[in-house]
């Protein structure tokens, strides 16, 4: 993305970042009312269910981001690292946690018997292996308003693996390539087709569950996952007006099947370009907003929790569990999430990572750096537009990010010779080698002036029926 005041946006990897936190805390919001016993925090007339929504943009977010990590580094063994070492610490962390910490300390059961049981030791193993999930230990919170249930935030998590998985086989036939880009457009039509074939089926969840996922929740949130996919892929221009309009006609079309086939098409578009038009001053450190993916995962536990005390009004419920759980998101993010990304370097041959000493390697930032997802995620930063934006020049090769320069980022200046030395009738010094590529130094002279147009960088809620229940 090509701002022509760059200076009025933060880089799209903050603004992605500020998103999936505020959709953290709104699905805390969302859980607050049925886990006091209160019934739906939402009207289930109202067109837009705010929670589905959320979780349609974590999936478009990740589709996005992570197609970004493949362009930027198209090898296949360390783009599955990285989605296991993005997904996996947290979850088994959570789990292990409840399991073995928080669980025989509430439980109703002896421990003995609540440590020789099969269920406890069950918890940890299907939850490590993220397709089949457990939600309850013996004897915990068996008497809350929603009982039995240790973490219910888990649940999409299969669903963002299984998207992995199916991007990976996409990319690793070709996807990535310009010739060959129609196959994922093929997969979101056969997907939206899918999708609405679910929608006109009656029942809630007829479909069944695969993985321990409902299969209907399942193809809707992978739409969402795709639409974030092709908005890299082929360049969509992003429109803020366009975005808003979006999210209007969606709010305005009422609780009907074209308005849920509508919300995935609104949200992922327009989470898109929230992250690219987030506001400059709003920037801030990113460990106070990138454990977003620990807000998530932590934030049940810690209202059943609340529940379990006593706890029963939904938006009491909500002021004491949200900065409780924003804690433990930014703990996990400093000292699980941070730590583990960073072994993913370790991948990287020796000559890419650190070529003669310079720094990281072109397209890949510093491990500090890299953006915390939750529950869908999309680990990896787009190149800010001041240091890498790919602009839509003549002639400018696709997907190429420039080396950034090394160190602090400040270019080295030729050493001048020792004033005392009169070295007149020799040649001048011979200046160092610019550190910029080529390809950089061809996309500074390209990119339109300020005040132009905007270039795109990369090309480019589904809500309960009349007729239906909720898929949630």
């Amino acid at each position: 993305m090509v701002h022509a005041r760059p200076e009025l946006f933060a880089a799209p990897n903050h603004g992605f970042a500020w998103i999936r936190m505020i959709g953290a805390l709104l699905v805390i919001y969302g859980h607050s009312s049925p886990l006091v016993g209160s019934g739906e925090l939402f009207p289930p007339e109202w067109p837009v269910q705010p929670d589905e929504g959320v979780l349609m943009g974590f999936f478009a977010l990740s589709g996005f981001q992570i197609t970004e990590s493949w362009l930027r580094d198209p090898h296949a063994l360390r783009f599955a690292a990285k989605r296991v070492l993005r997904l996996w610490p947290p979850m088994l962390t959570v789990s292990v946690g409840m399991a073995l910490v928080v669980g025989p300390m509430i439980t109703t059961l002896p421990l003995g018997e609540y440590f020789r049981a099969r269920e406890t030791w069950g918890y940890i193993v299907h939850n490590a292996g993220l397709l089949t999930l457990r939600h309850d230990l013996p004897g915990v919170f068996e008497s809350n308003p929603w009982p039995g249930a240790v973490n219910g935030s888990l649940w999409t998590l299969p669903m963002e693996l299984l998207a992995y998985a199916g991007l990976f086989v996409l990319l690793l036939l070709g996807t990535a390539r310009k010739n060959l880009r129609w196959l994922s457009l093929l997969a979101l039509v056969g997907l939206i087709a899918w999708d609405r074939h679910l929608e006109q089926t009656p029942g809630a969840e007829s479909a069944g569950s695969l993985l321990s996922v409902p299969v209907e929740s399942l193809v809707a949130f992978l739409v969402a996952f795709a639409l974030g996919v092709l908005l890299n892929l082929y360049r969509v221009p992003l429109s803020p007006l366009a975005a808003g309009v979006g999210l209007v006609v969606l709010v305005v079309m009422g609780n009907n099947t074209t308005a849920s086939a509508w919300m995935a098409f609104a949200v992922s578009y327009a989470v898109v370009v929230a992250g690219h038009f987030w506001p400059a001053r709003l920037d801030v450190p990113g460990v106070w907003v990138n454990g977003s993916y620990g807000v998530y995962v932590w934030g049940f536990p810690v209202q059943q929790l609340l529940a379990l005390a006593g706890i029963r009004g939904q938006w009491l419920m909500l002021l004491c569990a949200a900065p409780i759980a924003y804690v433990l998101g930014t703990l996990s993010w400093k000292y699980v999430e941070d730590p583990t990304m960073r072994l993913r370097h370790l991948l990287t041959p020796r000559a890419e990572r650190d070529p003669g000493g310079a720094g990281p390697p072109a397209g890949d930032d510093p491990p500090t750096d890299v953006f915390a997802r939750t529950a869908g995620d999309g680990d990896e930063r787009e190149v800010p537009a001041a240091s890498g934006a790919r602009p839509s020049g003549a002639g400018v090769p696709e997907r190429q990010v420039p080396a950034r320069p090394p160190g602090n980022g400040v270019r080295r200046r030729p050493v001048s010779p020792p004033p005392e030395r009169n070295l007149s009738r020799r040649p001048a010094p011979r200046p160092l080698p610019s550190e910029d590529p080529p390809l950089a130094r061809r996309w500074v002279e390209e990119v339109e002036p300020p005040g132009g147009t905007h270039a795109r960088g990369p090309e480019p809620g589904r809500h309960a029926t009349s007729e239906r229940p909720d898929r949630r």
